[in-house]
């Protein structure tokens, strides 16, 4: 198990170091950073500081700042997970190298852990820089260094690893990667409350931003470090998490093992 789980790790890092070592990675984290200063200078300069009612009643009273930040954090998490997972089989096809991954006795599952383990590590890079980003701007991140935290930030990269999965069937199958991915994070941006309450949108728009991952994560990221919330008091949104990861998980595999069978008598026929 490890052995292959490693071996991935290490095959797509040099491949990551050679060939795009800071590209991926910086244009995520200008994503991220973007997500912060702008809404930051239309709250101080525009609003001057001021938030209506309604506003503080769908944060529960939060600070404005730190609200954005946690949400532009999680983003670029969710985004790099995504995208390195979601491109990890299109990757193979481009490279010549799916036929003697479909060919190998190696298990599916832990190749794709193996790209979990890699992509992890840059990510939690880009997530940690837009933090501090955000603390320069007067994120209240008091509460991060917590083990509440912690557990909800593996929960969050659980859920986006199997939409990952189901993803990287998905531009297998289109044999297309920027339009996929694209549409897809446009989408979670706007849509999964990352620098606004959902609450705003219209109701159908609510609901479809129930079937991202990243709209229950984020919720639950904010309740547990800004509003001090144990992980007991928010089960529901961590049910929302566990059941969309397993929904994501077992339509990718699915999908992925009917495209592999096709692809395996492609290379013999």
């Amino acid at each position: 198990m490890w052995q292959v789980i490693f071996s991935t790790y290490h095959k797509n890092r040099i491949g990551i170091l050679r060939a795009v070592p800071w590209s991926f990675m910086v244009s995520r984290v200008i994503t991220g950073v973007t997500q912060i200063i702008f809404p930051y200078f239309v709250y101080r300069y525009f609003m001057h500081g001021n938030l209506n009612s309604e506003f503080s009643k769908y944060v529960n009273g939060a600070d404005y700042i730190t609200y954005i930040v946690l949400g532009s954090a999680l983003n670029v998490l969710a985004v790099a997970t995504l995208m390195n997972i979601g491109r990890a089989l299109i990757t193979e096809l481009r490279e010549g190298t799916l036929e003697m991954l479909l060919l190998s006795p190696a298990p599916r599952s832990e190749y794709f852990l193996g790209c979990l383990l890699e992509q992890t590590t840059r990510a939690f890079l880009e997530f940690g820089t837009v933090l501090i980003v955000g603390i320069l701007f007067g994120a209240k991140l008091s509460n991060f260094l917590s083990t509440r935290a912690l557990i909800t930030i593996l929960l969050a990269i659980l859920s986006f690893f199997c939409m990952g999965i189901l993803l990287s069937s998905v531009m297998l199958y289109t044999r297309d990667t920027y339009l996929t991915q694209n549409t897809l994070f446009v989408t979670m941006s706007l849509v999964c409350g990352i620098t606004y309450p959902i609450q705003y949108l219209p109701d159908w728009v609510q609901n479809v931003a129930q079937i991202f991952p990243l709209t229950p994560a984020v919720t639950l990221f904010r309740n547990v470090v800004i509003g001090h919330e144990n992980l007991i008091s928010n089960h529901l949104l961590i049910v929302q998490i566990l059941v969309l990861s397993g929904i994501y998980l077992v339509l990718g595999m699915i999908w992925y093992q009917s495209m592999e069978r096709k692809l395996v008598e492609s290379i013999f026929g």
